[in-house]
């Protein structure tokens, strides 16, 4: 396989960033999608269990037509899909699609049960609760259900005012290793301001840095559909940080225990 390939290949959406990831209305090609999209397992989180489990999809066609391009028909139309727990069989998801399977065919979700921010929510509350401000954890569910429902500009201004905070977050926490002064970086751009966080900020972000040319255009100038364009990348970068934090605090947390229980032996022997 050539590097191009493994590059596109890479790139394709997954089934769970299909199912769990985008929001409704979005025309996906065909092409861009994991094989077997529609069949098979996916592995998610399920607010039921309140845990990992494992869904079976399967597809049945609710209407559908074909239509002919050279000697073959090919499909169009309404489908039904539907995710059942493995665990749990009356734990199931809904999805609606709209499939057009010609040469130049995508797939579009039109609806679905439950709807994308609550199968986020409780995912996002029970893992991030601990490293991200219960403020800011309440925007961040607010971003993504807006954002669900197409609203571009109303959800991008929680999602960059979250990056945001945790940028300067980062700059605070580290800034004895940093040569520059408070006041000098809040006037940088975010793509300076990344530059200089880069030894302190997951290497992904790092090399995601360009997306955040945007974020200095100002909320104003933005319509819904470049914010929703932008918001996927922004919403990751978030979770990036936030993820970290999560190791960081994991190795706290086994630092101090260390601690503890060595003092707690030298003591025992006196």
């Amino acid at each position: 396989m050539t590097e191009e390939q493994q590059e596109q290949e890479i790139e394709k959406i997954s089934k769970h960033d299909f199912y769990f990831e985008t929001p409704l209305y979005e025309r996906i090609p065909l092409d861009s999608l994991e094989d077997n999209i529609f069949s098979g397992d996916v592995d998610a989180y399920s607010s039921v269990l309140q845990d990992n489990t494992t869904y079976s999809i399967d597809f049945d066609w609710l209407d559908n037509w074909d239509k002919w391009e050279s000697t073959s028909h090919k499909k169009i139309g309404y489908a039904e899909v539907t995710l059942t727990c493995k665990r749990k069989s009356n734990n199931i998801l809904r999805f609606f699609v709209y499939r057009d399977t010609t040469n130049s065919g995508f797939v579009e979700k039109v609806g679905q049960d439950p709807s994308l921010a609550d199968l986020q929510f409780s995912y996002l509350q029970r893992k991030y609760e601990n490293v991200l401000d219960k403020k800011y954890l309440k925007e961040f569910k607010r971003a993504i259900g807006l954002a669900s429902h197409g609203v571009g500009v109303g959800s991008f201004v929680y999602l960059r005012r979250i990056f945001e905070k945790l940028i300067f977050q980062t700059f605070k926490d580290n800034q004895k290793d940093i040569s520059k002064d408070i006041g000098d970086f809040k006037q940088e751009r975010m793509e300076e301001k990344i530059n200089i966080l880069q030894s302190f900020l997951p290497s992904q972000l790092v090399k995601m840095k360009k997306i955040y040319g945007i974020l200095s255009k100002g909320i104003h100038e933005l319509e819904d559909e470049v914010c929703l364009k932008y918001f996927n990348p922004l919403k990751l970068s978030i979770e990036l940080i936030l993820d970290q934090k999560i190791k960081e605090k994991e190795k706290s947390d086994k630092d101090k225990l260390v601690d503890k229980q060595i003092k707690d032996i030298q003591q025992e022997l006196g």
